[in-house]
């Protein structure tokens, strides 16, 4: 089992050739850390299991995932290879696969998706956990203090997990609003036809693979998903309910801060909970959803950003990590904005819209 288990970690790894994908973050000793974390920087999922494993001072292997979506003529995405999918699927068993696409991300509510991140595989146990929320659950149960879940919290902490975990925010990142849209401009045009890419590859990889009845499997559920996603971002109506859900979102949590007028989610220590709300309110502020409590909007909520975006470990695994946030007129200033954004497109491969 154990050989067994190091194969498909290694193959997995093998796959990704460039050597600074791969580092060890927050070592305290010489040991090798226990646990292996497969993530991208932009990731929203990534995001929270990153912010847990700097608040917890949790020692890791770092895999960083190229995702190769922008551009036209790039290779085909980590998160699509063979290995990396096969060691997602020892972690699903029987489960059921997603083939439909809501703009969430939950496999509790959309089932596994075996070709995306964060992926997390624990050496002791021998064991490979998916889904951003049920990696933070198991990260925290594993290790030491602090204690993001409480025990006399947990019952009502699931329930803020569940409602940030599915959030729409797949949908609104892919997806303009019908009416305005206020997503960065290298993202716009980055992601113009992004399923349209995505679909060719996992067509060449499901072919390539006839003989391989899991990979079949894993790549045919998918292509269905992205078939979904990319009428789903076409659909007037179906944006306008994504935000719709959003705006409903941020006003739960002003309500949850009203009611109990403490400083955090859940009163007055940081839990996970202010770990999940601290990305989903960094990425809507991110893409131009700010507004959403900004200026009298949701005065609590405006507070609360302010102390959450200012935590350590949220300003090292999100705000500060390389890549992780790509330049947005919403929360830089201009002039540093434009100076940033000229750098990404070219990164990108992108002419810059005069």
């Amino acid at each position: 089992m154990i050989n067994d288990f190091k194969s498909a970690v290694d193959a997995a790894n093998a796959e990704m050739t460039d050597p600074e994908q791969h580092r060890v973050v927050a070592a305290g000793s010489d040991q090798t850390p226990r646990f292996e974390v497969y993530h991208a920087p932009f990731s929203v999922c990534s995001h929270k299991v990153r912010a847990v494993l700097l608040e917890k001072q949790i020692p890791f292997i770092s895999h960083e995932m190229k995702m190769n979506l922008v551009a036209h003529d790039a290779p085909c995405p980590d998160n699509y290879k063979p290995g990396y999918v096969r060691l997602r699927l020892r972690a699903g068993d029987s489960q059921a696969l997603a083939n439909g696409f809501t703009g969430q991300s939950s496999v509790n509510s959309q089932g596994l998706d075996p070709c995306v991140v964060p992926t997390l595989v624990d050496h002791k146990k021998l064991r490979v956990i998916v889904d951003s929320a049920r990696i933070c659950a198991y990260l925290d149960n594993e290790t030491s203090s602090p204690d993001l879940v409480p025990s006399d919290l947990a019952g009502a902490m699931d329930g803020q997990i569940a409602l940030i975990d599915e959030a729409p925010h797949v949908g609104i990142l892919y997806g303009a609003h019908p009416d305005t849209d206020k997503r960065p401009s290298v993202i716009v045009q980055g992601l113009t036809g992004v399923h349209d890419r995505k679909l060719t590859h996992l067509k060449r990889l499901i072919a390539e693979h006839r003989d391989a009845p899991d990979l079949q499997r894993a790549y045919a559920a998918k292509i269905a998903k992205e078939e979904h996603a990319k009428g789903f971002i076409k659909s007037a109506s179906s944006m306008a309910d994504a935000h719709m859900r959003m705006r409903a979102h941020v006003a739960a949590l002003e309500q949850n801060l009203e009611r109990h007028a403490k400083p955090w989610a859940m009163g007055d220590g940081y839990t996970m909970a202010d770990i999940f709300w601290s990305v989903s309110l960094f990425r809507l502020k991110w893409i131009g959803l700010g507004s959403l409590w900004e200026n009298g909007a949701s005065p609590r909520v405006t507070a609360y950003v302010e102390r959450a975006f200012a935590r350590k470990s949220f300003q090292d695994a999100v705000v500060n990590w390389p890549r992780s946030t790509p330049p947005t007129p919403h929360i830089e200033d201009t002039a540093t904005y434009a100076q940033h954004l000229h750098t990404a497109w070219r990164a990108m491969g992108l002419r810059h819209a005069s």
